[in-house]
């Protein structure tokens, strides 16, 4: 933790000198083998406190945009299996950006076939978890931190482009922020997130995070999956 945020302060003499109002920050991630790396977090974090200003995902192709609107902002890329990578903001054009693989993250030999699936369905994104090296994540907030589209610290949830999220687990609304804590990645099914969550939810809800487990918890989690369905 020290040696990034000697980094971070390292990178505000990089970003500092540079005049910005607001620019398209833009670029392509690719693997090792050059391969693109879809569904990528990008999240610009302010300098030097590192707080979430916004985020967007890499497209199919590996390609990602998003507005920068201060100049003491940094580019934070992550996606599971990979290291994280911190890039200055300028120039606007970072063109192809390649991620390594992180074997100290995997901990052992992990095939492609283990890296999670995600897919839109109707307006969700959904991320199944099950057979995937999320299942290693750690906590529940550990492993939304990891989900295409959010961050999540300390029990607070955002989907990038939306905001503050609502979230649910097997239908049920989460009451404290603690729950998360208490879960265990290993025994999450899959997670869906919404960001135009519709009519369902209070108007004043502006994106929903759907937590589906494997079996039943304690208080808190223990509705089914079939409670959840008919939500």
């Amino acid at each position: 933790m020290k040696k990034m945020k000697r980094f971070l302060y390292l990178l505000i003499g990089v970003v500092l000198p540079v005049s910005l109002s607001a620019q398209t920050v833009s670029g392509r991630l690719m693997d090792e083998n050059s391969q693109p790396l879809p569904y990528a977090n990008v999240v610009l974090l302010s300098l030097p406190d590192s707080v979430f200003v916004s985020g967007t995902i890499s497209g199919e192709d590996g390609s990602f945009k998003l507005e920068a609107t201060s100049k003491k902002q940094i580019l934070k890329i992550s996606t599971i299996g990979y290291k994280t990578v911190y890039k200055p903001i300028a120039p606007a054009n970072l063109g192809t950006v390649q991620l390594v693989a992180d074997a100290q993250q995997l901990g052992e030999v992990v095939v492609k076939a283990d890296f999670p699936k995600t897919r839109v369905k109707g307006n969700a994104m959904v991320t199944t978890v099950t057979g995937s090296v999320l299942e290693k994540a750690g906590t529940g907030n550990d492993l939304l931190d990891k989900i295409p589209g959010l961050s999540a610290e300390d029990g607070s949830v955002n989907v990038f482009g939306s905001g503050a999220a609502e979230i649910y687990i097997n239908g049920r609304k989460m009451r404290n922020s603690s729950e998360l804590d208490q879960l265990s990645s290993d025994n999450i099914k899959s997670v869906e997130v919404l960001r135009n969550p519709g009519a369902r939810y209070d108007a004043s809800v502006k994106a929903v995070v759907r937590i589906i487990t494997k079996k039943l918890q304690g208080e808190g989690f223990g509705f089914s999956n079939r409670a959840y369905l008919g939500y």
